[in-house]
């Protein structure tokens, strides 16, 4: 389903990324597999303060010389905020700016922000689905290899999903 829409996309489109999976793309040295598949990311502001809060975090150097990622300010605080009582900040931003600029695309991990996401009738994928996309697109060589790398630096994924997607993709 949202595999075959990626998979379909070509050009510009306005693709709105949270932090965690900035942070997880980065600890493995893909963040600019976001630029190769998408040209432009956009962040609110919310999602780079978290990133570059410590200058140490995966991400945060990239996150503030780069110029393919354009950081933008949200203006629905009433929306903002009530979605803060139910997800972390960075994620309701991500999912307002999304509503506000009518984004093609949003990209984030967390389960329930994606239901949040799918509530408002917004498409969304995480870092696995980035990283399916770009081993479909031929920009990684081995989905498998990534995974595990991934998985060594601290990003869950399930053993059922790991054999999932290695027997389906790699």
């Amino acid at each position: 389903m949202i595999l075959k829409w990626l998979k379909s996309l070509r050009g510009n489109f306005k693709v709105v990324v949270n932090s965690s999976v900035i942070i997880a793309l980065a600890k493995i040295g893909k963040l600019t597999l976001l630029k190769e598949l998408f040209k432009k990311i956009i962040i609110p502001m919310q999602v780079y303060e978290e990133v570059t809060k410590d200058p140490t975090l995966p991400g945060a150097e990239e996150i503030m010389k780069t110029r393919w990622i354009e950081v933008a300010k949200i203006s629905n605080m009433k929306l903002f905020e009530e979605l803060c009582s139910e997800i972390d900040v960075g994620e309701a931003a991500v999912i307002v700016l999304a509503l506000e600029i009518n984004a093609d695309l949003v990209v984030l991990d967390d389960k329930l922000a994606r239901k949040k996401a799918e509530f408002f009738g917004l498409r969304y994928t995480g870092t696995i689905g980035i990283l399916i996309l770009a081993k479909k697109r031929k920009l990684i060589s081995s989905l498998r290899d990534v995974l595990i790398e991934l998985r060594n630096k601290g990003f869950w994924i399930s053993n059922k999903l790991f054999q999932k997607i290695v027997e389906n993709i790699n």
